[in-house]
């Protein structure tokens, strides 16, 4: 089953904060955490629906930030190939960009870093994190293969 993905919390949060807020909607069987951001693998897609209908723009930790819960567009897992996807999840036309700073890079920024791939058809920004969508899922796969844990042009 495809992870849900938990965004903008603060960065000193542990994971089992985010276990106790998401337990409460289902047993949950891993927490794939980054600074920030989360991939929450539930045992039950019906918890998962529940928790995304439930916590999605939610106040949460000391700082309050709203977090951004959503069924997770990943292409495979961090701790997997870049070259094979995990289990059933198919590769998709879009991309999940991380680690820029969010204040000072703009839209044009993340346009110009990726557009050399490919046909780029929609670019949604939030917070500290991206969304770029591509026409094909081959433009999508040369980006992750060109562009993947490497540093950017951005400002």
């Amino acid at each position: 089953m495809r992870p849900v993905f938990c965004g903008n919390f603060d960065y000193d949060t542990r994971q089992y904060d985010l276990e106790g807020l998401f337990s409460k909607y289902g047993p949950i069987r891993r927490i794939d955490m980054k600074s920030g951001y989360a991939f929450i693998y539930f045992e039950d897609e019906r918890d998962a629906e529940d928790a995304i209908r439930r916590l999605d723009n939610v106040s949460f930790g000391y700082s309050r930030r709203r977090l951004s819960v959503e069924w997770s567009r990943q292409v495979e897992p961090v701790s997997r190939s870049r070259d094979r996807p995990a289990g059933d999840v198919k590769p998709t036309r879009t991309l999940f960009v991380i680690n820029f700073d969010p204040i000072r890079t703009k839209i044009q920024d993340i346009e110009r870093h990726f557009e050399p791939y490919g046909k780029i058809t929609n670019i949604r920004v939030r917070r500290n994190f991206a969304f770029v969508q591509y026409e094909t899922q081959e433009e999508a796969s040369a980006a992750v293969k060109n562009t993947d844990k490497r540093t950017s042009n951005f400002p």
